[in-house]
């Protein structure tokens, strides 16, 4: 509402029309899609925010997390087959979505933006492209929660550790080759690396989160488990909702050109306003709508407590009559 409203009101500039105004025109006509969490399914050109499309994608997600939990309760093989029988699906179907539609995720010289917006549009934010690194996660989840102490000597623990780090880098720089100048794109480079780059990525995540919590994290471990992560996660969803708005702003702002310099990447004054806009929200908005939420719930809780004493209640003078 803000975006679509009032921020269109606060500044001015050669590409405010562009970047500030579209958005908060197409806002108008489709934030219903955004409060119904499927706003991801009309592609980028379209959408509302464009980067809260992984709210869509989360909630489609999460709506179905609850069978196959259940399923993992009742039979675990059964589970964990349904698991991997739609990762191998969601798998194949980046693969062959990417080959077939010559679309890349990764950013190369010349790239049409165009395709880009395709890659998005046809694989990126699509919830049945997404389900493997998600489904990884829950039977992950699954099995920490069934997992005993697990003991290990420090050569197994320094192959993990090495054989993660290698994943991470394969996961990150295996494109390499697609990223010099000179590079001719190849579908099937473009294939390979979407359908198998998430999951050489969540490989590295699964043993820092394994190790972490066997005891074998060592620095990595410990860098994970620094109470100022409790503060951030506080404000880390603010912060996501609210840097885009902000880079629009600056963009939308900005009267003349620079040099670029590496250090544009990190700015701190855009990171300042990011955060003290995080922090606003959580507290104006987010907070107040959690302890709503636990003042619902505990009397809701309370209804049901008294209700079923009373039941026990009755029960037990029945018998006694």
């Amino acid at each position: 509402m803000f975006c679509t409203y009032v921020m269109t009101h606060l500044g001015s500039g050669p590409q405010w029309n562009l970047v500030v105004q579209h958005h908060a025109d197409i806002c108008q006509e489709t934030m219903w899609r955004n409060f119904l969490y499927i706003h991801n399914y009309f592609g980028f050109q379209n959408m509302c925010l464009t980067h809260t499309h992984q709210l869509g994608i989360d909630m489609q997600l999460f709506l179905i997390s609850p069978l196959v939990v259940y399923l993992l309760w009742k039979s675990r093989w059964l589970g964990v087959l349904l698991i991997l029988t739609v990762c191998w699906w969601s798998t194949a179907l980046r693969y062959t979505v990417t080959y077939n539609n010559n679309l890349s995720t990764v950013v190369y010289f010349g790239v049409p933006v165009a395709k880009l917006f395709d890659t998005a549009n046809l694989s990126y934010i699509l919830p049945t492209h997404r389900a493997t690194i998600y489904l990884i996660g829950v039977l992950v989840g699954y099995w920490l929660r069934n997992m005993r102490k697990i003991h290990l000597n420090k050569m197994a623990v320094g192959v993990g550790w090495t054989v993660a780090i290698a994943l991470a880098l394969l996961a990150m720089c295996g494109p390499y080759h697609m990223a010099r100048l000179h590079y001719s794109y190849n579908p099937e480079d473009a294939a390979l690396y979407n359908a198998w780059s998430p999951i050489v990525w969540s490989g590295f995540l699964i043993w820092v989160i394994f190790a972490t919590e066997q005891g074998y994290g060592g620095v990595v471990g410990d860098l994970l488990r620094w109470k100022g992560f409790v503060v951030f996660t506080r404000v880390a969803y603010a912060v996501y909702l609210t840097q885009f708005p902000i880079f629009f702003y600056n963009v939308g702002t900005t009267r003349h050109s620079h040099y670029y310099r590496p250090y544009m990447l990190f700015e701190m004054g855009e990171v300042t306003c990011i955060l003290i806009a995080a922090v606003g929200m959580t507290l104006l908005f987010d907070l107040p709508a959690q302890e709503i939420k636990k003042i619902v719930w505990r009397r809701r809780t309370k209804h049901v407590d008294v209700s079923s004493d009373e039941s026990n209640l009755y029960r037990k003078w029945s018998s006694r009559g």
